[in-house]
């Protein structure tokens, strides 16, 4: 539980879209904006076994039935008031509320994930943005009402508090009482907490951010193919690989050159935000708002040092990388606009039931009892398969409706990407299951911090079995192309903009100003460093230094440092698993099964994996080097043949 929303993590990653490692890691809020004619261009579907549209009946049978529920959660709502001031009246009481604010949480989540999904399913209904909107600001009121509890308890005795968490009484609200007892000293007086709860919709840039980036901006056009084409998010990602040298170059001048008019209104923008993080911090007593951040899920401080330690360590390995890939396209010099078409073209087409099956076949090692969870779950209507008009783009897993199912929204093209960002979303859905199955309310809801590791453990188990059965070199090399630059994208990538955000944290906190200028000499140097500009490795337009003003995760607060921490963690489950360590397999599945009922840095750490060491790191590292080894055999090999 957090303060307030206690589910609230989970529910804006898994539920409202948070972008994946597994679409690059930002190409899900950028393909928000754009043509949704062209974007939902699929009008008719291969006939399929696999269900492709989900059933939201499971949820509530009706939005009439959603109504009714929603008036009466107001209510239940309005009704906690009654155990302010008793929480301290002895262990029996605090168990009967607890258990009474769970339930009312419980059915405002529900509510939530329903007008989400029914939004999602088509963004130009307005009745269900309107409902999505009532949904959200039942959340707000939820974490308002509930702003006296970690007060109440905080300003409890702590020894007793302590020993009353050991009792049975309370035994599935352990864990939270204890988080309480940690983040005690953190804990400002219950008419504090509740106005900052209160003051959580008007706080943050966000939306601000994501109207000016999709809504505001004039985009240029580039002609591509001989037509113009629009260069704003969705276009800049749709043709930012294209196979035309000439076009990515054109594509990355116009856009960046459009972000670049902005600077100063980006600036401001994400120095406010940055600048509300530092303040919430030092008023809520920590040492850092990296500190404040990474304590809600109760990570080590030290977790996010080594992670960028570690990758300083290995940006040799980064470059051979840049250098392969400046071999496979052929290319004299690298260019930052060279790094997103793939190093190898694939026409292959997959239908949603290959897919699926492939899916259940790279999966095979988990076990019987994770084989029968995703049978059930993708032969259930629980999927959202293809484009539509006004269907929301991207892909997500909502998993915060407890006593449900998971449901999972994608855009399924036909390309490996789609059935990876399949396994990736099941690998979350999984997760739910899971958790669901062997944890109570309370304890069931996991962090993200442990979330995306169930998701990238899915997509190496996947890519290792496109691999191993590819029948041709060509082939080969796609399938490890796709798994080295998801390893560039999720890795290193996410660890670049982690150190990012860390300097102007640390910049804010020493008052120093945030200029749109400065942020992008700031990104400028550690994006130059990353791709070793000094080294002759890439060459960058230094117009393309203002791209930190596109990256949403920048408004997150130190969320993106969990995509390289999670990708670290997944390889070493996958690659145990594939060896068939039993031992990995069972402490795996048990870490999932765990939810939250511990922190997801001790769950990881009790299954054997410690990043807040460099050894996980390091085996990542070594598995990006053993690709790039069969790659260069691979293309030596074709070499000494032509």
């Amino acid at each position: 539980m957090s303060s307030g929303v206690f589910r609230s993590m989970t529910i804006a990653a898994l539920m409202l879209g948070i972008p994946h490692a597994g679409l690059t890691a930002d190409s899900t809020a950028a393909n928000k904006s754009g043509d949704a004619a062209e974007r939902s261009a699929v009008n008719s579907h291969p006939a399929s076994h696999t269900p492709t549209q989900w059933n939201l009946g499971d949820l509530y049978a009706s939005p009439a039935a959603w109504r009714a529920a929603y008036v009466k959660a107001g209510q239940q709502i309005d009704d906690l008031a009654r155990f302010k001031d008793q929480l301290s009246q002895g262990p029996e009481t605090l168990n009967r509320a607890l258990d009474a604010i769970n339930q009312v949480e419980k059915t405002a989540v529900r509510l939530n994930v329903y007008a989400s999904l029914k939004a999602d399913e088509n963004l130009r209904d307005s009745a269900a943005q309107e409902r999505r909107g009532k949904a959200d600001r039942l959340m707000s009121h939820y974490s308002e009402a509930t702003g006296y509890v970690r007060p109440e308890l905080t300003g409890m005795d702590q020894s007793t508090l302590k020993q009353w968490a050991s009792l049975p009484v309370l035994s599935v609200h352990q864990h939270f009482l204890h988080d309480v007892i940690r983040e005690a000293p953190h804990t400002l007086s219950p008419q504090t907490e509740s106005a900052l709860a209160a003051l959580g919709p008007v706080n943050g840039q966000s939306d601000t951010f994501s109207l000016l980036s999709s809504a505001d901006i004039q985009w240029p056009k580039v002609v591509i193919d001989g037509k113009p084409r629009t260069i704003d998010q969705a276009g800049y990602t749709r043709w930012r690989g294209d196979g035309d040298r000439q076009v990515r170059k054109a594509v990355f001048k116009a856009f960046w050159s459009t972000y670049s008019q902005y600077q100063d209104t980006f600036g401001s923008l994400l120095s406010q935000t940055v600048l509300q993080h530092v303040i919430d911090a030092r008023l809520h007593h920590y040492d850092s708002a990296l500190a404040a951040a990474v304590s809600s899920d109760d990570i080590p401080v030290g977790v996010y040092h080594q992670l960028i330690t570690s990758v300083n360590d290995n940006l040799d390995t980064l470059y051979r990388y840049l250098k392969l890939r400046k071999r496979m396209l052929g290319v004299d010099t690298l260019h930052y606009y060279d790094i997103y078409p793939p190093l190898v073209k694939s026409d292959k087409r997959f239908t949603i039931d290959q897919a699926r099956s492939l899916l259940r076949t790279a999966t095979r090692p988990l076990g019987a009892h994770y084989q029968q969870l995703l049978d059930k779950a993708t032969d259930s209507p629980w999927t959202s398969v293809y484009p539509s008009p006004g269907k929301s783009p991207g892909a997500y897993m909502a998993g915060a409706a407890y006593d449900v199912h998971p449901y999972v929204l994608m855009n399924f093209n036909g390309d490996y990407e789609s059935v990876s960002t399949y396994a990736h979303e099941w690998g979350h859905g999984l997760h739910t299951l899971l958790a669901d199955e062997k944890q109570p309310y309370a304890t069931s809801d996991y962090p993200i911090f442990t979330a995306e590791v169930a998701s990238t453990t899915n997509e190496e188990l996947l890519v290792d079995h496109m691999i191993a059965q590819a029948t041709t070199d060509q082939a080969k090399l796609y399938y490890i192309g796709q798994a080295l630059e998801s390893l560039r994208g999720t890795f290193f990538r996410q660890a670049q903009f982690a150190e990012f955000e860390l300097a102007i944290h640390q910049a804010a906190a020493n008052g120093e100003s945030l200029s749109g200028e400065r942020l992008t000499r700031m990104y400028g140097a550690i994006l130059d460093k990353y791709y070793g500009v000094k080294q002759g490795i890439t060459a960058i337009d230094p117009r393309d230094n203002i791209e930190w003003a596109y990256v949403p995760h920048f408004y997150y607060n130190f969320y993106v440092y969990q995509y390289a921490t999670s990708i670290t963690a997944g390889h070493y489950f996958a690659s145990r698993i594939e060896k068939g360590d039993t031992h990995a397999s069972k402490a795996y599945l048990e870490a999932l099964s765990a939810g939250g009922s511990k922190s997801g840095y001790q769950l990881l750490r009790n299954a054997g994996v410690d990043l807040q060491t460099a050894a996980p790191y390091q085996n990542l590292i070594d598995y990006m080097n053993q690709l790039m080894d069969q790659a260069d055999s691979i293309l030596d090999k074709t070499s000494n043949h032509s």
